[in-house]
C-alpha cells in the first residue's frame, strides 16, 4: 500500500502537468481524472488513519470507565 507522502507527491506532479498541458481534450480529461483519483486516494488513507486513532481513544475511554 502506498504511503500518503508519495501519493501527495504524485498528485502534485499530476497537477503541474495538468496546468502545463495544452494538449487535446482527451489528454486534459485523463489528467483531471488522475488528479481526482489521487486526491480521493490520499483523503481515504488519511481518513482511515484518523478513524483508527479515534477508535483507539474510545476503546481506552471505555476500559478506564468500566474499571472505576
Amino acid at each position: 500500500m502506498a504511503n500518503v507522502e508519495k501519493l501527495q507527491e504524485h498528485l502534485k506532479n499530476a497537477k503541474s502537468k495538468l496546468a502545463d498541458s495544452k494538449g487535446n481534450e482527451t489528454e486534459v480529461r485523463n489528467l483531471k481524472k488522475k488528479t481526482k483519483r489521487l486526491a480521493r486516494k490520499t483523503n481515504k488513507i488519511t481518513a482511515t488513519e484518523k478513524m483508527a486513532e479515534l477508535k483507539k481513544k474510545k476503546k481506552k475511554d471505555r476500559k478506564s470507565g468500566s474499571s472505576d
